[in-house]
């Protein structure tokens, strides 16, 4: 066994939301977590999300930027005020055909948790960990209903697309 403290500073988050005249990106940081791999796999980890830092990426225009940022700290989406934190608290993983990891676990936005599954690469050099992968999830299932087609009708070009991407690359390490 061994245990892997995520190294902030090298990891990053990527988001994607995708509507149906296009998408928008950002970043958003790791507050802390770490990760224990046994015989090569993932036996559990709890990864902390700071949604204080959501950063928009693809919006150049200062007003626009700055209203839609408030928008996602407001309650119609991430309730940053009230949930500062966002924390995915890992079960256990498979090897995969490709050799990768099939990772499972409970993510929790705004305190309300749900089962997650996603594909990981995982390797490890000496005493570091380095994992890139990407999850897919549904905002609804955390009371993110904004412009959802599942709660609003008629919402034509308005409409925000439920699921939303973390592409994620971690670097940790080995703790004694």
């Amino acid at each position: 066994m061994a245990n892997f403290e995520i190294q902030k500073s090298s990891s990053t988050v990527n988001w994607t939301g995708k509507k149906v005249l296009g998408l928008h990106t950002g970043t958003i940081n790791i507050a802390g977590g770490f990760i224990e791999i046994t015989d090569g796999l993932i036996k559990s980890g709890e990864i902390q999300i700071d949604m204080t830092s959501i950063v928009i990426t693809d919006i150049e225009d200062k007003k626009a930027h700055d209203d839609f940022l408030a928008h996602l700290n407001h309650d119609d989406f991430f309730s940053v005020d009230k949930f500062k934190t966002a924390k995915l608290v890992i079960s256990g993983s498979e090897r995969t055909a490709s050799n990768k990891l099939s990772v499972t676990g409970m993510l929790t936005i705004k305190d309300i948790s749900h089962p997650v599954s996603f594909v990981a690469s995982v390797e490890i050099f000496t005493d570091f960990l380095h994992s890139l992968g990407e999850i897919i999830i549904d905002r609804t299932l955390y009371n993110i209903r904004y412009g959802s087609g599942k709660f609003l009708q008629n919402l034509g070009d308005s409409l925000i697309y439920d699921d939303f991407v973390l592409q994620f690359k971690l670097i940790a390490q080995k703790t004694n």
